[in-house]
């Protein structure tokens, strides 16, 4: 995707959250206490920051000249939209011409009670993991697992009854929903697909970059409280919609969050930004932006906006 921006001559630049550099086998997580959510803002501030400071340079331009377009996929596109809110974005090295948050839910549309009661009920298992100082591994930690069985012995018996390791990896990555206590929508997965194979992704591939760093095992506690928060109207947790003041394109991923997460673009947001524009992107999955084969068609979409959208 960088490749693919870089080639239509943008000056792309990749800030990659730090809980991606913790090996799956991790057992001690007392460096990331203060991993809170103000802090990966601030983390967002130096990149953005540095990123305009450097197309400066090799432009030869002045640093305030250059029009930033931030993308943010899933907790990118969580931590991207509370930038765009937050002091950061009132900075001037620090600010964002545009935003493209894709597949995320801030807020559930208020006629989904029995999901935001679930992200309540998420919260709650968080908040009491941080207060007893316990951390439980996220569910890509287990698939991160999986997916290094499949990719050694894909026909093996797996820990799943009745399923072999390669069945177990795309059962966990084409109806990931089945596997949560509490999903985020009734059809929320990663890919499409069943247990015969993957269909937009090539699966050697997806095993390969799942092992070789493509996937973060653990998350900041913080983050998922953060995120379960703002989802379950939990009072506390929410972002000011009258401050997303940059035009705006959310990209919801059909299989993802779709558009559960197109509806407070359009209601909240909206409602002080005319400037706020979402769109639906076939029924593929969360990651659907990232690997699949047909995945330069959104980003050829998303350059579109970019360059018909004036700041």
């Amino acid at each position: 995707m960088a490749i693919y921006y870089a080639q239509r001559k943008y000056s792309v630049y990749i800030l990659d959250r730090r809980e991606t550099n913790i090996p799956p086998d991790e057992d001690d997580f007392s460096f990331m206490e203060y991993w809170t959510v103000e802090e990966h803002l601030n983390d967002t501030y130096i990149a953005i920051n540095a990123s305009r400071s450097h197309t400066s340079f090799l432009s030869k331009k002045p640093a305030e000249n250059i029009e930033v377009t931030a993308i943010g996929h899933s907790h990118g596109a969580l931590i991207l939209t509370a930038y765009e809110a937050s002091q950061y974005d009132d900075m001037p090295l620090g600010s964002v011409d545009r935003i493209v948050p894709v597949d995320i839910i801030i807020k559930y549309d208020p006629q989904y009670p029995e999901l935001i009661y679930n992200q309540t009920q998420e919260f709650n298992i968080i908040s009491s993991e941080i207060e007893n100082e316990v951390y439980e591994g996220t569910g890509m930690a287990s698939m991160i697992y999986v997916a290094s069985m499949a990719y050694s012995n894909p026909e093996g018996s797996s820990p799943y009854p009745g399923l072999t390791n390669i069945q177990l990896f795309r059962l966990m990555a084409s109806q990931t929903y089945i596997l949560s206590s509490y999903p985020y929508t009734p059809d929320y997965h990663y890919w499409s697909g069943d247990l015969s194979g993957l269909s937009y992704v090539n699966e050697s591939r997806l095993l390969y970059l799942t092992l070789s760093g493509g996937a973060a095992p653990f998350t900041p506690k913080y983050m998922d409280q953060f995120m379960a928060g703002l989802m379950g109207n939990v009072d506390g947790y929410e972002i000011n919609s009258s401050s997303v003041d940059s035009p705006v394109l959310y990209v919801g991923l059909g299989g993802g969050f779709g558009d559960y997460g197109s509806w407070w673009y359009e209601n909240e947001a909206g409602n002080t930004n005319s400037r706020v524009t979402s769109m639906i992107w076939n029924n593929q999955g969360h990651a659907s932006l990232l690997i699949d084969q047909n995945s330069p068609e959104l980003w050829a979409l998303i350059d579109n906006w970019i360059k018909n959208t004036e700041t």
